[in-house]
């Protein structure tokens, strides 16, 4: 089972873009020839499968943020603020003006809220391909987490604000909570139940037959018994959280692109008439944000040659900087803006994905401009 969890894990990654593209043109060949049936008819039950499949998302990316690696964020401040300049200043700012562009304000909204979302389990996962800082990456994708709490009402605020544009506050607090502080935290109840605890208790049994066997060895006086106790006890648990993870990983991973991959299709299906009515609109969407992401990529690039980060860190802040977590996106634009808002984020990964991996693929020329660790 594992095995066969594992392989449908490693497919699913390596074909994610064309797999998107097919979720987006089925979804929407579904969506428009039902659209005045079936999904005018079930709009509730629509929305609610909707933010379910973006909930669903979400959470397994939130079982893998270790958040005992914010300890490091510390020792590289400089990295860390460049990041969140970008992500809550640079992005959004280039997003909103973009959004001027797009020919309705539920559209623009969309666009907006897209680039104010945080990163996704997707965008460590580029870091991690990349040959990246992970633990740089882990540490930057958590603020941006904690920041967009703040972030995303206050950006739609002020947006809505200048566009003369009513906008629920209320819908969209609700959507934050539904769709990012609670999967955050179930996810980490079940890191903490799943992996800790069990890794916990591994590593004590451990602990105790291989001070036993030293004991029977007279390989430890008594005196240091305890003191040899607690060392393994960390070290096994160390071991044991590694193995863990590794062994959930691709059940993880497996759930959070099939889940995705569903969104895609349900979003494109629910905008369909949207999508075939304005395709200019769409072709729109996806050149703005191709753009957009270009420009980003090449600020974060520019700028960490600048100021002498290594090659993994630039990884780090570039993926993480760039990339969002569309799935959020789509939840508070179903649950909180117009009807035309959620057609962006079902449109973005056709184009985020490719150019990351476009990134992906400058790695070795990359290599020869940051110097390595």
């Amino acid at each position: 089972m594992g095995a066969r969890v594992k392989a449908a894990a490693s497919h699913f990654k390596r074909y994610l873009l064309p797999y998107s593209i097919l979720a987006i043109i089925a979804g929407v060949a579904v969506g428009y020839t039902y659209s005045s049936s079936f999904f005018k008819a079930n709009r509730p039950l629509i929305s609610d499968a909707i933010i379910a499949l973006a909930i669903l998302t979400i959470y397994p990316s939130m079982i893998q943020l270790k958040m005992e690696r914010l300890g490091i964020a510390a020792r590289k401040v400089r990295e860390i603020v460049l990041s969140m300049i970008l992500i809550f200043a640079v992005s959004p700012l280039l997003a909103i003006g973009f959004s001027t562009l797009l020919p309705s304000q539920d559209v623009a909204l969309g666009y907006v809220v897209s680039n104010v979302v945080p990163a996704s389990s997707a965008s460590i996962g580029y870091v991690l391909l990349a040959g990246g800082d992970i633990e740089l990456a882990t540490v930057l994708a958590v603020l941006s987490l904690a920041g967009s709490i703040v972030a995303i009402p206050a950006y739609l605020g002020a947006y809505a604000s200048v566009a003369s544009v009513s906008l629920p506050m209320g819908k969209v607090m609700k959507a934050l909570l539904y769709t990012l502080i609670t999967p955050f935290i179930l996810g980490q109840l079940t890191r903490y139940f799943l992996i800790g605890r069990k890794a916990r208790g591994l590593a004590h049994r451990e602990a105790l037959l291989a001070v036993a066997g030293l004991r029977e060895d007279g390989g430890s006086p008594d005196g240091g018994v305890l003191e040899r106790y607690e060392s393994l006890v960390r070290e096994f648990k160390a071991r044991f959280i590694e193995e863990l993870e590794r062994s959930v990983k691709p059940h993880l991973s497996l759930t959070t692109m099939i889940s995705m991959l569903l969104l895609i299709a349900l979003l494109g299906a629910s905008r369909a008439r949207l999508i075939v009515g304005r395709p200019y609109t769409t072709f729109e969407i996806i050149g703005m944000q191709a753009v957009m992401l270009a420009i980003l990529l090449g600020v974060v690039t520019g700028v960490d040659r600048l100021i002498g980060v290594s090659y993994e860190e630039n990884e780090a802040i570039a993926f993480i900087s760039a990339t969002k977590n569309q799935s959020l996106a789509a939840a508070i634009a179903v649950m909180a803006l117009g009807p035309g808002a959620a057609v962006v984020p079902a449109l973005i990964p056709a184009v985020q994905a490719p150019v990351a991996v476009a990134y992906l693929h400058a790695s070795p020329r990359l290599r020869k401009i940051f110097p390595t660790r």
